[in-house]
C-alpha cells in the first residue's frame, strides 16, 4: 500500500511541475500564461515563440516543451514499473496521477495544461506501435470531421484539421479507448482513465468551436 500511495504522490507531483512555464521564462522571460491561448502546454509555446522570436525558435521551443512534458510521464511509469513489474493497477495510477498534476498543477494553483502531450509519452514509451495507431485514428477523425464541416481542400487543409478540429480530436481519442480496449489491454486502462482529463481539459476549445458552427464562423479562420 505504502508503495502505491507513493506513485501517487511521485506521480502527480513530476507531473505538477509546469515545463512549459519554466522554458519560457528561463529562455524568453515570459510568462506563457499571458500569451496566446494561455495554456500551459507545447503548442502555445510554439505559437508564441515563433511569433515573438521566429519559427526555427519556436519550433525548438516546442520540441524542448514536447519532449519534457513526455519525458516526466515515462519516466512516472519506469518508477510504477520497478515498483510493481508488470502492473497494470500501477502504470494506470502513474499515468492518471501525472497527468492530473499536468492537467492541475499544485505549483500553479491547480491550473495547467491539457495532458496531450504527456499522454503521448506514456504510449510511446509502452508501446510505439500503438502510439502509431492512437496517431492516426485521431488524425482520421479530425480530417473527416474537416470534410463534414465542408473545409475546402487545399494546401492549408491538413493544418487546420490539425489546428482547429478539436471536436474531431476529441471523437478520436474516445474512440482510441475502444481500440485499446480491443487490441491492447496493457493501454486499456491508462486511457480509459486519462482520456477524460484530457476531454475536460479541452472543454473551453470544443466550446470555441462548438460556437464557430453555430455561428457560421468556423470555416472563415
Amino acid at each position: 500500500m505504502i508503495n502505491y500511495i507513493f506513485i501517487i504522490l511521485f506521480s502527480y507531483l513530476l507531473g505538477s511541475i509546469p515545463f512549459a512555464l519554466v522554458v519560457n521564462k528561463l529562455f524568453f522571460k515570459q510568462d506563457i500564461r499571458t500569451f496566446g491561448s494561455k495554456n500551459m502546454g507545447a503548442l502555445n509555446t510554439l505559437r508564441t515563440a515563433s511569433k515573438e522570436k521566429g519559427k526555427l525558435i519556436g519550433l525548438i521551443s516546442f520540441i524542448a516543451v514536447t519532449a519534457l512534458d513526455m519525458g516526466k510521464a515515462i519516466l512516472s511509469i519506469i518508477i510504477a514499473q520497478i515498483l510493481f513489474p508488470n502492473s497494470i493497477l500501477a502504470i494506470t495510477l502513474a499515468s492518471f496521477f501525472v497527468i492530473l498534476g499536468h492537467n492541475y498543477s499544485i505549483f500553479l494553483k491547480l491550473k495547467g495544461g491539457r495532458g496531450a502531450a504527456s499522454f503521448l509519452g506514456i504510449l510511446l514509451y509502452l508501446d510505439w506501435k500503438s502510439f502509431l495507431v492512437w496517431i492516426l485514428i485521431i488524425v482520421f477523425f479530425m480530417v473527416l470531421f474537416e470534410l463534414m464541416a465542408k473545409r475546402k481542400i487545399n494546401k492549408k487543409f491538413l493544418k487546420h484539421a490539425v489546428s482547429d478540429q478539436v471536436l474531431g480530436r476529441l471523437t478520436g481519442e474516445t474512440i482510441a479507448v475502444l481500440w485499446f480496449y480491443a487490441y491492447n489491454t496493457i493501454l486499456f486502462f491508462p486511457a480509459l482513465f486519462v482520456t477524460p482529463l484530457i476531454l475536460i481539459a479541452h472543454k473551453d476549445r470544443l466550446k470555441e468551436q462548438l460556437e464557430k458552427i453555430k455561428n457560421k464562423t468556423y470555416l472563415n479562420d
